[in-house]
């Protein structure tokens, strides 16, 4: 009698449950309510072909005061894996020499996107300052709200980012670290 209760306790608790009996490819993944984190190692080389863009308070006469606009990236990143190099980049769009305590630094400002080896991304803005003696560089990243594709879809965020100079003395490093929230 007591095996026999227990079975039908168990069958009737299994009979409960809806989700057992649904389609597999109706369901949708479920957003998180709360703030996801987000982590980045990125490397960003200058596309030569680029425009070229005038460091503010250089002399636009000096060729040497142009660097090139556009930067292309590769990496990875939480929740996209593998950084796809051919789409994703950055635009330099305002570059301004200052001195602060005697010290040069460039104040940095533009937008880009990056995208994951399976299709998603996302656009962003961002804002920075880098030292122009030792090459580092702190600044934030502002996801532009209704620009996530994928899995990332609907995502806005602010994440911060700091940077150097790579070792091959070309290309730029970056560690991002920050939250995607999911509207």
């Amino acid at each position: 009698m007591y095996f026999f209760v227990m079975a039908f306790i168990v069958l009737a608790g299994c009979a409960k449950d809806d989700t057992m009996f649904e389609d597999l490819g109706s369901l949708e993944l479920k957003k998180a309510k709360v703030p996801v984190p987000f982590k980045a190692d990125l490397y960003a080389a200058p596309d030569w072909s680029s425009d070229l863009l005038l460091i503010e308070g250089l002399d636009p006469e000096d060729p040497g005061s142009y660097i090139p606009s556009k930067l292309n990236c590769s990496g990875t990143a939480t929740h996209l894996g593998n950084i796809d190099p051919e789409k994703s980049f950055y635009v330099l769009e305002k570059l301004v020499l200052i001195f602060e305590d005697g010290l040069p630094y460039m104040n940095i400002m533009g937008k880009g996107i990056v995208v994951g080896a399976n299709g998603d991304g996302f656009e962003y803005t961002f804002k920075s300052v880098q030292s122009l003696l030792d090459g580092s560089c702190n600044g934030i990243i502002e996801i532009i709200p209704g620009s996530g594709t994928g899995k990332i879809k609907g995502c806005t965020g602010t994440i911060n980012m700091v940077s150097g100079y790579h070792d091959d003395g070309i290309g730029i490093w970056f560690k991002c670290d920050g939250y995607l929230v999911f509207e």
